[in-house]
């Protein structure tokens, strides 16, 4: 009878199994193992498709060349808008369309379009504008535009008689300065000074925020050039914007933020006769704003 030798010593009240529980090794005779043909080959062809494979996936990737774009001025042409009448011919759902498209979101151009659009549509065929800067040209030549028009924005502004005007407004506008008048954008850029505190404020980010509001409406890029210039002139160039009374504000700050804005409400009051409250101008200025900026821009854009 089998004994075995490794016998463990009871401890008291304790039940020792003289049965071995430890597994029993197999011994491996390798030369028993015979590969058959057909695993050796499958495997072969294994190793030739992964050694394949991964020669391709190390192949150096090459990041191709972008197109080069020359800038393009369009102040040296006279640009000529659509009539009212040929607005009323853009029917982009029933228009005639022709096979040219934007470059960049794919929709068909008609076949009436402005000097403008025209010529931003051959200078993106020979690459001298960027595929988004011409979806942004239709966008605004199709859509914004005609929008405009009929709500009787104006296509044309005397920026001559701009200057003239704007001194109009200096005492309404010095009262605002004093505090002894009403301003909705003063109240505005005090309530975000004092949440966001005057480093954040007047930041680009912070400035962002408020682009939309901040804007002059119709009167555009340009016409925001020429509003600040006037008022530089008759409020800092004369100390009469001092940071005393525009803290937490910063007199410059001040004038963009408050006094332009306020001043571009009352030229829009102004253009429709005097009808209407401020509040009425400002829905105006501030829904106009992407019309301003395209039709009366500064060129940059």
């Amino acid at each position: 009878m089998f004994r075995n030798t490794n016998k463990r010593t009871a401890k008291p009240n304790q039940v020792v199994s003289d049965y071995n529980l430890r597994p029993r090794k197999k011994k491996f005779n390798s030369s028993s193992v015979v590969p058959s043909s057909n695993s050796s080959k499958i495997q072969g062809k294994a190793i030739k498709k992964f050694k394949r494979n991964n020669k391709e996936n190390t192949r150096e990737f090459r990041m191709p060349s972008p197109i080069r774009f020359t800038e393009y001025n369009f102040n040296e042409i006279e640009i000529e808008f659509l009539t009212l009448e040929e607005l009323e011919l853009i029917d982009l759902d029933h228009v005639d369309k022709t096979k040219d498209h934007c470059p960049f979101c794919e929709m068909i151009l008609p076949n009436l379009m402005s000097d403008r659009l025209r010529i931003a549509f051959e200078n993106s065929k020979k690459g001298k504008l960027a595929p988004m800067e011409f979806c942004y040209t239709h966008y605004a030549e199709l859509l914004v535009v005609p929008d405009g028009v009929v709500k009787n924005y104006p296509l044309n502004i005397n920026f001559d008689e701009l200057p003239n005007r704007i001194r109009n407004f200096k005492d309404n506008l010095e009262e605002i300065i004093e505090g002894t008048a009403r301003s909705y954008y003063r109240n505005l850029a005090m309530r975000y000074y004092k949440k966001h505190g005057p480093r954040k404020s007047a930041t680009s980010m912070g400035l962002y925020g408020r682009f939309k509001e901040l804007r002059p409406g119709y009167y555009g890029t340009k016409g925001n050039l020429m509003i600040s210039d006037v008022l530089i002139k008759l409020f800092l160039n004369t100390g009469i914007l001092t940071h005393a009374k525009t803290y937490p504000l910063k007199p410059m700050n001040y004038l963009s933020d408050v006094l332009v804005p306020e001043t571009a409400m009352r030229l829009i009051l102004e253009d429709t006769g005097g009808n209407g409250s401020l509040e009425d101008a400002r829905e105006i200025m501030v829904s106009s704003g992407d019309f301003g900026d395209w039709v009366h821009n500064d060129g940059t854009v």
